[in-house]
């Protein structure tokens, strides 16, 4: 099943000119895993050339370094692409509280650039955006779909969100098409993210894995929905071919299963113990003093119409995407 639908991503990718923004990133480096074997152009744009992955495949790659607040360069790099993949990002909730214009410059400008772009060149790529499953806020139940109403309480939160209204107002006036992806808590292969507050669960697998021993903020109770990153990158990749029913809109990427911090930190010691049989203890701490209410959350993505068109239902279990993760760190040692 999986190698038909990557059969006709090869067909819908070939020849394709792709932009990716980010390029360097975590979600980058396992969405060009997959790309370089599709017969298509990717550019890479990334202001650190040197983290950018470059497995060899079919696709034929440039690499551009540069700041996405550049307009230049964001018109240069736009020239004549079919797909483009907005990556790029500040992901720290924390530097976003600590500094708004410079979360705002991070992660509301370029997408203003690159809308404009298409706007003032009448360019037509379809836009893949990244957005947040965090983006709508703090709600009461714990099921949450895309019909949400939007209340972010972050300044990160409100600035994806801010990213992800521009691209919809562009496509309502006719100038662009493409859709947003709000992702869940994302897990699985690939670097360390920049930001200490991202990959929390990578972090405990890596910790994990090197014997180190896990620590727990209060009683981990609270319930997040896990996505392993190979379902993701299929998302990504899969968007441009249902664009003309969904440009415009926004879908929650996650598994649809809630579990328990707590319980997720158990499981991975549990299968980190049985790969190295070594001894690794779960520990409880207390909630720092800058805990927030988004990290209290809980939140489970009510996948309702991303199925089919975004998404598809043979996601990865989190034990599954637990063994594949300490399989390829223990490949990386």
């Amino acid at each position: 099943m999986l190698s038909d639908h990557l059969n006709r991503l090869g067909k819908f990718y070939r020849g394709k000119r792709i932009l990716i923004t980010g390029a360097s990133g975590y979600i980058a480096w396992n969405l060009l895993r997959t790309l370089v074997c599709f017969d298509c152009t990717i550019i890479c744009l990334s202001r650190n050339v040197q983290r950018m992955d470059r497995s060899p495949g079919r696709a034929s790659i440039t690499y551009v370094q540069g700041a996405y607040q550049d307009r230049q360069v964001i018109q240069n790099v736009m020239a004549d692409m079919d797909i483009i993949f907005h990556l790029a990002s500040q992901t720290s909730v924390r530097c976003a509280e600590m500094d708004p214009l410079d979360d705002y410059e991070a992660n509301v400008r370029p997408m203003h650039l690159l809308l404009e772009a298409c706007r003032s060149k009448q360019l037509h790529p379809t836009i893949i955006f990244s957005g947040t499953s965090t983006q709508c806020g703090v709600h009461e139940q714990t099921y949450v779909g895309r019909s949400a109403v939007d209340h972010p309480i972050t300044t990160y939160d409100f600035h994806k969100l801010q990213a992800e209204q521009l691209l919809k107002y562009y496509i309502s006036r006719g100038w662009g098409q493409g859709v947003s992806l709000r992702l869940t808590n994302v897990y699985g292969p690939g670097p360390q993210s920049r930001s200490a507050e991202r990959g929390v669960l990578n972090t405990m697998i890596k910790n994990a894995v090197c014997g180190k021993d896990l620590v727990v903020y209060g009683s981990g109770q609270h319930i997040r929905d896990y996505i392993f990153i190979e379902d993701v990158v299929l998302a990504f990749l899969t968007a441009p071919l249902s664009i003309e029913r969904t440009s415009g809109e926004h879908f929650l990427v996650g598994s649809g299963i809630g579990t328990m911090i707590i319980d997720a930190m158990k499981l991975v010691v549990k299968l980190a113990q049985l790969e190295s049989n070594q001894s690794i203890s779960l520990q409880s701490v207390p909630e720092p003093p800058d805990f927030s209410a988004i990290d209290r959350r809980n939140f489970i993505a009510d996948l309702d119409e991303t199925f089919g068109p975004i998404l598809s239902k043979d996601t990865h279990t989190l034990e599954a995407g637990i063994n594949k993760t300490i399989a390829f760190l223990n490949e990386c040692r």
